[in-house]
């Protein structure tokens, strides 16, 4: 019995994401929050891709990309509210 590198890379990855949301929860302000919840998706990539090498499903990659576009869009939007930029 081997021990998938791949699959315990994704297992890391998905513990550091979980740990980056604990750290949303008393975030002092909303920046902290952006940063925190931008890492964990971020981590939860990460652990996406990783796990799509040591399973060869194909599906994750998709997903794992749009995850990240939602995120990365929130994360603009949420910003320019913040700042007062939008209408």
């Amino acid at each position: 019995m081997t021990l998938d590198i791949w699959l315990v890379a994704a297992v890391c990855f998905f513990i550091l994401a979980f740990c980056a949301v604990l750290r949303v929860i008393p975030g002092p302000t909303l920046n902290d929050r952006l940063i925190a919840v931008n890492v964990a998706a971020t981590l939860a990539c990460a652990g996406a891709l990783s796990l799509t090498v040591s399973v060869g499903d194909l599906i994750l990659p998709v997903l794992a990309g749009l995850l990240a576009c939602i995120v990365f869009a929130t994360t603009i939007r949420i910003s320019q509210v913040h700042r007062g930029a939008a209408p």
